[in-house]
Protein backbone atom coordinates (compact mmCIF):
# COMPACT_ATOMS: atom_id res chain seq x y z
CA UNK A 1 0.00 0.00 0.00
CA UNK A 2 2.87 2.29 0.83
CA UNK A 3 4.60 1.39 -2.44
CA UNK A 4 1.54 2.17 -4.44
CA UNK A 5 1.19 5.48 -2.66
CA UNK A 6 4.80 6.31 -3.28
CA UNK A 7 4.44 5.59 -7.01
CA UNK A 8 1.38 7.80 -7.32
CA UNK A 9 2.14 10.91 -9.40
CA UNK A 10 0.67 14.03 -7.91
CA UNK A 11 -1.03 16.46 -10.30
CA UNK A 12 0.97 19.64 -10.90
CA UNK A 13 -0.16 22.63 -8.95
CA UNK A 14 -2.60 24.92 -10.85
CA UNK A 15 -0.98 27.72 -12.76
CA UNK A 16 -1.83 31.16 -11.55
CA UNK A 17 -4.34 33.07 -13.67
CA UNK A 18 -2.78 35.93 -15.57
CA UNK A 19 -5.54 38.44 -15.11
CA UNK A 20 -3.60 41.09 -16.98
CA UNK A 21 -3.57 38.91 -20.11
CA UNK A 22 -7.29 38.19 -19.87
CA UNK A 23 -8.08 41.84 -19.39
CA UNK A 24 -5.90 42.82 -22.33
CA UNK A 25 -7.59 40.26 -24.59
CA UNK A 26 -11.03 41.47 -23.47
CA UNK A 27 -10.09 45.08 -24.19
CA UNK A 28 -8.70 44.14 -27.61
CA UNK A 29 -11.83 42.12 -28.47
CA UNK A 30 -14.05 45.01 -27.42
CA UNK A 31 -11.89 47.45 -29.41
CA UNK A 32 -12.00 45.29 -32.56
CA UNK A 33 -15.76 44.87 -32.15
CA UNK A 34 -16.20 48.65 -31.95
CA UNK A 35 -13.90 49.18 -34.96
CA UNK A 36 -15.88 46.57 -36.92
CA UNK A 37 -19.15 48.27 -36.07
CA UNK A 38 -17.71 51.66 -37.04
CA UNK A 39 -16.45 50.25 -40.36
CA UNK A 40 -19.80 48.63 -41.09
CA UNK A 41 -21.57 51.89 -40.22
CA UNK A 42 -19.22 53.81 -42.53
CA UNK A 43 -19.88 51.42 -45.43
CA UNK A 44 -23.62 51.57 -44.81
CA UNK A 45 -23.60 55.38 -44.85
CA UNK A 46 -21.31 55.65 -47.88
CA UNK A 47 -22.53 52.81 -50.10
CA UNK A 48 -26.22 52.24 -49.67
CA UNK A 49 -29.29 51.65 -51.78
CA UNK A 50 -32.99 52.05 -51.18
CA UNK A 51 -35.59 49.44 -51.95
CA UNK A 52 -39.22 50.26 -52.57
CA UNK A 53 -41.14 47.41 -50.93
CA UNK A 54 -44.61 48.78 -51.64
CA UNK A 55 -46.92 46.61 -53.73
CA UNK A 56 -46.92 48.83 -56.83
CA UNK A 57 -43.58 50.59 -56.18
CA UNK A 58 -45.38 53.86 -55.52
CA UNK A 59 -42.19 55.59 -54.31
CA UNK A 60 -40.10 54.57 -57.36
CA UNK A 61 -39.64 57.26 -60.00
CA UNK A 62 -40.55 56.48 -63.59
CA UNK A 63 -38.15 55.97 -66.48
CA UNK A 64 -39.02 59.38 -67.95
CA UNK A 65 -38.12 61.12 -64.68
CA UNK A 66 -34.85 59.18 -64.39
CA UNK A 67 -33.90 60.25 -67.90
CA UNK A 68 -34.72 63.85 -67.05
CA UNK A 69 -32.50 63.73 -63.96
CA UNK A 70 -29.61 62.14 -65.88
CA UNK A 71 -29.99 64.32 -68.98
CA UNK A 72 -27.42 66.90 -69.98
CA UNK A 73 -29.79 69.71 -69.03
CA UNK A 74 -29.52 68.64 -65.38
CA UNK A 75 -26.08 67.03 -65.18
CA UNK A 76 -24.18 69.75 -67.06
CA UNK A 77 -25.37 72.55 -64.80
CA UNK A 78 -22.81 74.50 -62.79
CA UNK A 79 -25.31 75.05 -59.99
CA UNK A 80 -27.84 72.41 -58.93
CA UNK A 81 -31.59 72.81 -59.24
CA UNK A 82 -32.82 73.83 -55.80
CA UNK A 83 -36.19 72.64 -54.55
CA UNK A 84 -37.59 74.27 -51.43
CA UNK A 85 -40.18 71.91 -50.00
CA UNK A 86 -42.35 74.16 -47.84
CA UNK A 87 -44.43 71.37 -46.34
CA UNK A 88 -45.78 71.37 -42.82
CA UNK A 89 -44.85 68.23 -40.90
CA UNK A 90 -48.45 68.07 -39.75
CA UNK A 91 -49.62 67.95 -43.38
CA UNK A 92 -51.39 64.73 -44.40
CA UNK A 93 -49.27 64.73 -47.58
CA UNK A 94 -45.89 64.89 -45.83
CA UNK A 95 -45.44 61.11 -45.52
CA UNK A 96 -46.15 60.64 -49.23
CA UNK A 97 -44.14 63.53 -50.67
CA UNK A 98 -40.90 63.43 -48.67
CA UNK A 99 -39.73 59.97 -49.88
CA UNK A 100 -40.61 60.94 -53.46
CA UNK A 101 -38.60 64.17 -53.55
CA UNK A 102 -35.68 62.46 -51.81
CA UNK A 103 -35.47 60.17 -54.84
CA UNK A 104 -34.97 63.23 -57.06
CA UNK A 105 -31.93 64.22 -55.03
CA UNK A 106 -30.51 60.70 -55.03
CA UNK A 107 -31.00 59.91 -58.73
CA UNK A 108 -29.65 63.29 -59.86
CA UNK A 109 -26.44 62.67 -57.87
CA UNK A 110 -26.62 66.03 -56.18
CA UNK A 111 -27.70 68.06 -59.22
CA UNK A 112 -31.10 68.49 -57.57
CA UNK A 113 -30.99 69.55 -53.92
CA UNK A 114 -33.88 69.53 -51.48
CA UNK A 115 -34.32 72.15 -48.76
CA UNK A 116 -37.12 71.42 -46.28
CA UNK A 117 -39.08 74.20 -44.66
CA UNK A 118 -41.95 74.09 -42.17
CA UNK A 119 -43.45 77.61 -42.40
CA UNK A 120 -45.34 77.13 -39.14
CA UNK A 121 -42.40 76.00 -37.00
CA UNK A 122 -39.75 78.17 -38.64
CA UNK A 123 -41.49 81.47 -39.27
CA UNK A 124 -38.31 83.57 -39.55
CA UNK A 125 -36.88 81.41 -42.30
CA UNK A 126 -40.25 81.35 -44.05
CA UNK A 127 -40.22 85.16 -44.14
CA UNK A 128 -36.72 85.05 -45.63
CA UNK A 129 -37.87 82.64 -48.34
CA UNK A 130 -40.88 84.84 -49.02
CA UNK A 131 -38.65 87.88 -49.56
CA UNK A 132 -36.23 85.97 -51.79
CA UNK A 133 -38.85 84.21 -53.92
CA UNK A 134 -41.65 86.51 -54.79
CA UNK A 135 -42.43 88.88 -51.93
CA UNK A 136 -46.14 89.62 -51.56
CA UNK A 137 -47.08 87.21 -54.37
CA UNK A 138 -45.78 84.29 -52.30
CA UNK A 139 -46.91 85.39 -48.84
CA UNK A 140 -50.39 83.87 -48.80
CA UNK A 141 -49.30 80.71 -50.64
CA UNK A 142 -46.40 80.02 -48.29
CA UNK A 143 -48.32 80.28 -45.03
CA UNK A 144 -51.67 78.87 -46.14
CA UNK A 145 -50.78 75.96 -48.41
CA UNK A 146 -48.00 73.40 -48.80
CA UNK A 147 -45.76 74.53 -51.62
CA UNK A 148 -42.76 73.57 -53.75
CA UNK A 149 -40.41 76.25 -55.07
CA UNK A 150 -38.20 75.08 -57.95
CA UNK A 151 -35.22 77.37 -58.47
CA UNK A 152 -33.19 76.65 -61.61
CA UNK A 153 -31.42 80.01 -61.82
CA UNK A 154 -27.67 79.99 -62.34
CA UNK A 155 -26.26 82.95 -60.48
CA UNK A 156 -28.15 86.06 -59.41
CA UNK A 157 -27.98 88.90 -61.97
CA UNK A 158 -26.93 92.28 -60.62
CA UNK A 159 -29.32 94.17 -62.88
CA UNK A 160 -32.83 94.37 -61.41
CA UNK A 161 -34.54 93.87 -64.79
CA UNK A 162 -32.45 90.80 -65.51
CA UNK A 163 -33.13 89.52 -62.01
CA UNK A 164 -36.91 89.79 -62.57
CA UNK A 165 -36.55 88.11 -65.95
CA UNK A 166 -34.55 85.26 -64.39
CA UNK A 167 -37.19 84.81 -61.70
CA UNK A 168 -39.96 84.63 -64.28
CA UNK A 169 -38.01 82.30 -66.58
CA UNK A 170 -36.29 79.85 -64.24
CA UNK A 171 -38.41 79.90 -61.09
CA UNK A 172 -41.54 77.82 -60.65
CA UNK A 173 -44.12 77.43 -57.89
CA UNK A 174 -46.08 74.21 -57.41
CA UNK A 175 -48.89 73.88 -54.90
CA UNK A 176 -49.35 70.51 -53.24
CA UNK A 177 -53.10 70.91 -53.62
CA UNK A 178 -52.59 70.75 -57.41
CA UNK A 179 -50.93 67.34 -57.03
CA UNK A 180 -53.87 65.84 -55.17
CA UNK A 181 -56.52 64.00 -57.19
CA UNK A 182 -59.99 64.22 -55.70
CA UNK A 183 -63.30 62.65 -56.63
CA UNK A 184 -66.85 62.93 -55.38
CA UNK A 185 -67.99 59.82 -53.52
CA UNK A 186 -71.48 58.39 -53.09
CA UNK A 187 -72.13 60.87 -50.26
CA UNK A 188 -71.26 63.77 -52.58
CA UNK A 189 -68.11 64.56 -50.62
CA UNK A 190 -64.77 65.36 -52.23
CA UNK A 191 -62.16 62.82 -51.12
CA UNK A 192 -58.51 62.27 -51.98
CA UNK A 193 -58.09 59.26 -54.28
CA UNK A 194 -54.51 59.69 -55.48
CA UNK A 195 -51.55 61.88 -56.38
CA UNK A 196 -49.92 63.13 -59.56
CA UNK A 197 -46.91 64.46 -57.70
CA UNK A 198 -44.08 63.01 -59.78
CA UNK A 199 -45.58 64.11 -63.07
CA UNK A 200 -45.97 67.73 -61.94
CA UNK A 201 -42.62 67.96 -60.13
CA UNK A 202 -40.75 66.61 -63.18
CA UNK A 203 -42.69 68.96 -65.45
CA UNK A 204 -41.82 71.96 -63.30
CA UNK A 205 -38.13 70.99 -63.14
CA UNK A 206 -37.95 70.74 -66.93
CA UNK A 207 -39.86 74.02 -67.32
CA UNK A 208 -37.62 75.84 -64.84
CA UNK A 209 -34.43 74.58 -66.52
CA UNK A 210 -35.50 75.50 -70.05
CA UNK A 211 -36.97 78.84 -69.00
CA UNK A 212 -39.20 80.30 -71.69
CA UNK A 213 -41.64 77.70 -73.06
CA UNK A 214 -41.60 76.55 -76.64
CA UNK A 215 -44.59 77.31 -78.84
CA UNK A 216 -46.59 75.04 -81.13
CA UNK A 217 -49.58 76.14 -83.20
CA UNK A 218 -52.82 74.21 -83.65
CA UNK A 219 -54.48 74.87 -87.00
CA UNK A 220 -57.91 75.61 -85.62
CA UNK A 221 -59.99 76.53 -88.66
CA UNK A 222 -59.60 73.20 -90.48
CA UNK A 223 -60.95 70.94 -87.78
CA UNK A 224 -64.11 70.57 -85.75
CA UNK A 225 -62.15 70.54 -82.48
CA UNK A 226 -63.67 72.84 -79.87
CA UNK A 227 -60.91 74.93 -78.36
CA UNK A 228 -61.43 75.12 -74.60
CA UNK A 229 -64.11 72.41 -74.32
CA UNK A 230 -63.72 70.07 -71.33
CA UNK A 231 -63.89 66.85 -73.36
CA UNK A 232 -62.02 68.15 -76.40
CA UNK A 233 -58.73 66.75 -77.78
CA UNK A 234 -57.54 70.33 -77.48
CA UNK A 235 -57.53 70.01 -73.68
CA UNK A 236 -55.67 66.67 -73.75
CA UNK A 237 -52.97 68.00 -76.08
CA UNK A 238 -52.68 71.31 -74.25
CA UNK A 239 -52.11 69.64 -70.88
CA UNK A 240 -49.73 67.00 -72.28
CA UNK A 241 -47.59 69.59 -74.10
CA UNK A 242 -47.66 72.09 -71.24
CA UNK A 243 -46.09 69.45 -68.99
CA UNK A 244 -43.26 69.36 -71.54
CA UNK A 245 -42.83 73.15 -71.37
CA UNK A 246 -44.65 73.60 -74.68
CA UNK A 247 -47.51 76.07 -75.14
CA UNK A 248 -50.13 75.09 -77.74
CA UNK A 249 -51.77 78.12 -79.34
CA UNK A 250 -54.65 78.11 -81.83
CA UNK A 251 -54.08 79.71 -85.20
CA UNK A 252 -56.21 80.16 -88.32
CA UNK A 253 -54.18 79.35 -91.39
CA UNK A 254 -56.75 81.08 -93.61
CA UNK A 255 -55.91 84.42 -91.98
CA UNK A 256 -52.11 84.37 -92.07
CA UNK A 257 -49.43 84.71 -94.74
CA UNK A 258 -47.00 82.27 -93.09
CA UNK A 259 -46.50 80.16 -90.01
CA UNK A 260 -44.98 82.40 -87.27
CA UNK A 261 -41.21 82.31 -87.01
CA UNK A 262 -41.31 81.24 -83.34
CA UNK A 263 -43.21 78.04 -84.16
CA UNK A 264 -41.53 74.89 -82.86
CA UNK A 265 -44.21 72.82 -84.55
CA UNK A 266 -47.59 72.77 -86.27
CA UNK A 267 -50.39 70.51 -85.02
CA UNK A 268 -53.27 69.29 -87.20
CA UNK A 269 -56.05 67.46 -85.35
CA UNK A 270 -59.07 65.83 -87.03
CA UNK A 271 -59.07 68.02 -90.18
CA UNK A 272 -62.65 68.19 -91.39
CA UNK A 273 -62.22 70.88 -94.03
CA UNK A 274 -59.67 70.77 -96.82
CA UNK A 275 -56.77 73.19 -97.15
CA UNK A 276 -56.92 75.73 -99.94
CA UNK A 277 -54.03 75.90 -102.40
CA UNK A 278 -52.64 79.01 -100.69
CA UNK A 279 -52.88 77.31 -97.30
CA UNK A 280 -51.03 74.22 -98.56
CA UNK A 281 -48.34 76.58 -99.86
CA UNK A 282 -48.05 78.09 -96.36
CA UNK A 283 -47.81 74.61 -94.83
CA UNK A 284 -45.24 73.54 -97.44
CA UNK A 285 -43.14 76.67 -96.87
CA UNK A 286 -43.05 75.89 -93.16
CA UNK A 287 -42.18 72.22 -93.82
CA UNK A 288 -39.23 73.34 -95.96
CA UNK A 289 -37.80 75.36 -93.08
CA UNK A 290 -34.86 73.91 -91.15
CA UNK A 291 -35.87 72.04 -87.98
CA UNK A 292 -39.62 72.23 -88.64
CA UNK A 293 -42.09 69.81 -87.03
CA UNK A 294 -45.60 68.70 -87.95
CA UNK A 295 -48.05 66.54 -85.98
CA UNK A 296 -51.09 65.25 -87.90
CA UNK A 297 -53.77 63.26 -86.06
CA UNK A 298 -56.29 62.55 -88.81
CA UNK A 299 -60.03 61.93 -88.80
CA UNK A 300 -60.81 58.77 -90.85
CA UNK A 301 -64.13 60.18 -92.10
CA UNK A 302 -63.32 63.36 -94.09
CA UNK A 303 -60.96 63.11 -97.05
CA UNK A 304 -59.24 66.51 -97.49
CA UNK A 305 -57.84 66.12 -101.00
CA UNK A 306 -55.12 68.78 -100.83
CA UNK A 307 -53.90 67.71 -97.40
CA UNK A 308 -53.87 64.09 -98.58
CA UNK A 309 -51.73 65.11 -101.56
CA UNK A 310 -49.32 66.95 -99.25
CA UNK A 311 -48.94 63.88 -97.04
CA UNK A 312 -48.57 61.56 -100.03
CA UNK A 313 -45.81 63.76 -101.42
CA UNK A 314 -43.98 63.08 -98.16
CA UNK A 315 -44.50 59.31 -98.23
CA UNK A 316 -47.71 58.81 -96.20
CA UNK A 317 -51.14 58.31 -97.78
CA UNK A 318 -54.35 57.91 -95.71
CA UNK A 319 -56.56 55.13 -97.09
CA UNK A 320 -60.35 55.15 -97.29
CA UNK A 321 -61.00 52.12 -95.10
CA UNK A 322 -61.53 50.96 -91.53
CA UNK A 323 -59.29 48.53 -89.70
CA UNK A 324 -61.44 45.73 -88.26
CA UNK A 325 -61.43 42.01 -87.55
CA UNK A 326 -64.04 39.35 -86.86
CA UNK A 327 -63.95 37.01 -83.88
CA UNK A 328 -66.64 34.56 -82.78
CA UNK A 329 -69.01 35.96 -85.38
CA UNK A 330 -68.61 39.54 -84.12
CA UNK A 331 -66.97 42.51 -85.84
CA UNK A 332 -64.39 44.33 -83.70
CA UNK A 333 -63.33 47.90 -84.50
CA UNK A 334 -61.04 48.35 -81.47
CA UNK A 335 -57.61 47.95 -83.00
CA UNK A 336 -54.85 46.19 -81.10
CA UNK A 337 -51.67 47.85 -82.35
CA UNK A 338 -47.94 47.39 -81.73
CA UNK A 339 -45.28 50.08 -81.55
CA UNK A 340 -42.55 49.14 -84.00
CA UNK A 341 -38.85 49.01 -83.16
CA UNK A 342 -35.80 50.29 -84.97
CA UNK A 343 -36.17 54.03 -85.55
CA UNK A 344 -36.10 55.01 -81.88
CA UNK A 345 -39.22 57.18 -81.90
CA UNK A 346 -41.16 54.86 -79.62
CA UNK A 347 -38.41 54.48 -77.01
CA UNK A 348 -39.40 52.01 -74.32
CA UNK A 349 -42.79 51.51 -75.99
CA UNK A 350 -41.15 49.46 -78.74
CA UNK A 351 -42.81 46.05 -79.29
CA UNK A 352 -45.56 46.84 -76.78
CA UNK A 353 -49.21 46.40 -77.72
CA UNK A 354 -51.98 48.87 -76.96
CA UNK A 355 -55.64 49.12 -78.03
CA UNK A 356 -56.82 52.10 -80.08
CA UNK A 357 -60.53 52.72 -79.63
CA UNK A 358 -62.75 54.57 -82.06
CA UNK A 359 -62.40 54.87 -85.82
CA UNK A 360 -59.04 53.80 -87.22
CA UNK A 361 -58.06 53.69 -90.89
CA UNK A 362 -54.82 52.47 -92.44
CA UNK A 363 -51.89 54.38 -93.88
CA UNK A 364 -49.84 53.59 -96.95
CA UNK A 365 -46.25 54.24 -95.89
CA UNK A 366 -43.83 54.20 -98.81
CA UNK A 367 -40.67 53.19 -97.01
CA UNK A 368 -37.58 53.44 -99.20
CA UNK A 369 -39.43 54.80 -102.27
CA UNK A 370 -36.93 56.08 -104.85
CA UNK A 371 -38.76 59.37 -105.50
CA UNK A 372 -38.71 60.12 -101.79
CA UNK A 373 -35.06 59.23 -101.30
CA UNK A 374 -34.06 61.44 -104.21
CA UNK A 375 -35.78 64.36 -102.47
CA UNK A 376 -34.14 63.59 -99.13
CA UNK A 377 -37.35 62.21 -97.57
CA UNK A 378 -37.67 58.98 -95.60
CA UNK A 379 -40.94 57.56 -94.30
CA UNK A 380 -41.25 54.89 -91.59
CA UNK A 381 -44.11 52.91 -90.12
CA UNK A 382 -44.09 53.31 -86.32
CA UNK A 383 -47.44 51.77 -85.25
CA UNK A 384 -48.93 48.66 -86.88
CA UNK A 385 -52.15 46.74 -86.34
CA UNK A 386 -51.82 43.23 -84.92
CA UNK A 387 -52.24 40.16 -87.18
CA UNK A 388 -55.86 39.31 -87.94
CA UNK A 389 -56.96 42.86 -88.75
CA UNK A 390 -57.63 44.07 -92.27
CA UNK A 391 -58.59 47.35 -93.96
CA UNK A 392 -62.27 47.12 -94.88
CA UNK A 393 -63.33 49.42 -97.72
CA UNK A 394 -67.05 48.61 -97.42
CA UNK A 395 -67.11 49.44 -93.73
CA UNK A 396 -70.59 51.03 -93.89
CA UNK A 397 -72.24 47.75 -94.80
CA UNK A 398 -73.36 45.34 -92.04
CA UNK A 399 -71.40 42.12 -91.41
CA UNK A 400 -68.31 42.99 -93.49
CA UNK A 401 -66.16 40.15 -94.84
CA UNK A 402 -62.62 40.30 -96.10
CA UNK A 403 -62.36 40.73 -99.89
CA UNK A 404 -58.93 40.01 -101.26
CA UNK A 405 -59.51 42.25 -104.30
CA UNK A 406 -60.92 45.34 -102.56
CA UNK A 407 -59.64 45.26 -98.99
CA UNK A 408 -56.18 45.79 -97.56
CA UNK A 409 -54.44 42.79 -96.01
CA UNK A 410 -52.34 43.21 -92.86
CA UNK A 411 -49.96 44.14 -91.43
CA UNK A 412 -51.41 47.62 -91.63
CA UNK A 413 -49.80 50.85 -90.48
CA UNK A 414 -51.77 53.34 -88.41
CA UNK A 415 -48.85 55.59 -87.48
CA UNK A 416 -45.94 56.92 -89.51
CA UNK A 417 -42.90 59.17 -89.13
CA UNK A 418 -41.27 61.27 -91.86
CA UNK A 419 -37.77 62.74 -91.88
CA UNK A 420 -36.72 65.36 -94.43
CA UNK A 421 -32.96 65.91 -94.62
CA UNK A 422 -29.82 64.03 -93.68
CA UNK A 423 -30.14 62.82 -90.10
CA UNK A 424 -26.89 60.83 -90.19
CA UNK A 425 -24.49 63.78 -90.55
CA UNK A 426 -23.55 65.83 -87.48
CA UNK A 427 -23.72 69.12 -89.38
CA UNK A 428 -27.16 68.59 -90.91
CA UNK A 429 -28.88 66.54 -88.17
CA UNK A 430 -30.02 69.58 -86.12
CA UNK A 431 -31.71 71.08 -89.21
CA UNK A 432 -33.78 68.09 -90.35
CA UNK A 433 -37.57 68.38 -90.46
CA UNK A 434 -39.78 65.76 -88.82
CA UNK A 435 -43.41 64.74 -89.09
CA UNK A 436 -45.70 62.38 -87.14
CA UNK A 437 -48.90 61.12 -88.82
CA UNK A 438 -51.61 59.02 -87.17
CA UNK A 439 -54.67 57.73 -89.00
CA UNK A 440 -56.94 58.38 -86.00
CA UNK A 441 -57.65 61.19 -83.57
CA UNK A 442 -60.38 59.44 -81.54
CA UNK A 443 -57.78 58.20 -79.03
CA UNK A 444 -57.42 61.80 -77.81
CA UNK A 445 -60.86 61.57 -76.20
CA UNK A 446 -60.17 61.82 -72.43
CA UNK A 447 -62.40 58.79 -71.86
CA UNK A 448 -60.37 56.69 -74.32
CA UNK A 449 -56.86 57.98 -73.75
CA UNK A 450 -54.66 55.40 -72.04
CA UNK A 451 -51.24 55.70 -70.46
CA UNK A 452 -49.49 54.16 -73.47
CA UNK A 453 -51.11 56.59 -75.93
CA UNK A 454 -50.20 59.50 -73.69
CA UNK A 455 -46.61 58.26 -73.48
CA UNK A 456 -46.55 58.07 -77.28
CA UNK A 457 -47.77 61.66 -77.59
CA UNK A 458 -45.04 62.84 -75.21
CA UNK A 459 -42.24 60.70 -76.67
CA UNK A 460 -43.06 61.62 -80.27
CA UNK A 461 -43.06 65.30 -79.28
CA UNK A 462 -39.66 64.87 -77.61
CA UNK A 463 -38.43 63.24 -80.83
CA UNK A 464 -39.77 66.07 -82.97
CA UNK A 465 -38.02 68.71 -80.85
CA UNK A 466 -34.71 66.87 -80.53
CA UNK A 467 -35.17 65.83 -76.90
CA UNK A 468 -34.47 62.15 -77.46
CA UNK A 469 -32.68 61.87 -74.10
CA UNK A 470 -35.99 62.58 -72.31
CA UNK A 471 -38.02 59.82 -73.97
CA UNK A 472 -39.33 57.10 -71.67
CA UNK A 473 -42.30 55.60 -69.88
CA UNK A 474 -43.93 58.37 -67.89
CA UNK A 475 -45.17 58.31 -64.29
CA UNK A 476 -48.43 56.66 -63.38
CA UNK A 477 -50.89 58.26 -61.02
CA UNK A 478 -50.79 56.92 -57.48
CA UNK A 479 -54.14 55.71 -56.18
CA UNK A 480 -54.94 56.13 -52.53
CA UNK A 481 -56.84 53.16 -51.15
CA UNK A 482 -59.07 53.33 -48.14
CA UNK A 483 -59.93 50.31 -45.99
CA UNK A 484 -63.51 50.54 -44.82
CA UNK A 485 -64.04 48.80 -41.46
CA UNK A 486 -67.00 48.72 -39.14
CA UNK A 487 -66.63 49.65 -35.47
CA UNK A 488 -66.38 46.04 -34.26
CA UNK A 489 -63.59 45.26 -36.76
CA UNK A 490 -61.61 48.32 -35.70
CA UNK A 491 -61.98 47.29 -32.04
CA UNK A 492 -60.82 43.76 -32.85
CA UNK A 493 -57.70 45.03 -34.66
CA UNK A 494 -57.01 47.39 -31.76
CA UNK A 495 -57.10 44.49 -29.28
CA UNK A 496 -54.74 42.42 -31.43
CA UNK A 497 -52.17 45.21 -31.69
CA UNK A 498 -52.39 46.49 -28.12
CA UNK A 499 -52.94 43.26 -26.14
CA UNK A 500 -52.53 39.97 -28.00
CA UNK A 501 -49.29 40.67 -29.86
CA UNK A 502 -47.43 42.03 -26.78
CA UNK A 503 -48.86 39.18 -24.66
CA UNK A 504 -47.63 36.66 -27.23
CA UNK A 505 -44.11 38.07 -27.17
CA UNK A 506 -44.14 38.09 -23.37
CA UNK A 507 -45.26 34.45 -23.28
CA UNK A 508 -42.50 33.38 -25.69
CA UNK A 509 -39.96 35.27 -23.57
CA UNK A 510 -41.08 33.51 -20.38
CA UNK A 511 -40.92 30.08 -22.05
CA UNK A 512 -37.35 30.69 -23.24
CA UNK A 513 -36.32 32.05 -19.82
CA UNK A 514 -37.83 29.11 -17.99
CA UNK A 515 -36.12 26.60 -20.33
CA UNK A 516 -32.71 28.19 -19.78
CA UNK A 517 -33.26 28.38 -15.99
CA UNK A 518 -34.07 24.68 -15.85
Amino acid sequence: MADSDSNFNMAPPPRPIKRLGLGLRSVLQLLFALLSLAFIFYLAMTYFSRKDLTENSIFTLSEATEKLLTSSGVQDREEPVKIIAAIRKSSPHYARLRPVIEEYERLSKGKVTIDYLDPIRDGDRALEVKNNYGGDLLADELFEDDLFIIDARQGVPANQDEKIKAINSHLRYLRVSDMVVKRTDANKQRRIVGYQDEELISSMIQSAIEGQPRIMYLIEDKSDVEVGAADSPWLVLTEALLKQNIVLLPIKISQIEKIPDNAEGVVIVAPEYDFETKEIDILTAYWNRPASSIIAYLDPNPRPINLRAFLRKNGVTPRNDRIIRTRNGRTESQVLATFTAGLGINGSLESKSVPFEGRVSSLEVREGAEDLVSNGIKAYSIIEAAPGFWGETEYKKPNPQYDDDADERGPLSIGAAVIRGNANADKTAPNISKMIVLSTSDFLDPKRLGNEQLDFVKNSTHWLLGREDLMGIGPRGVERRKLNLIKEEVKFLHNIVVFFIPAGFFLITMIVWNARRA
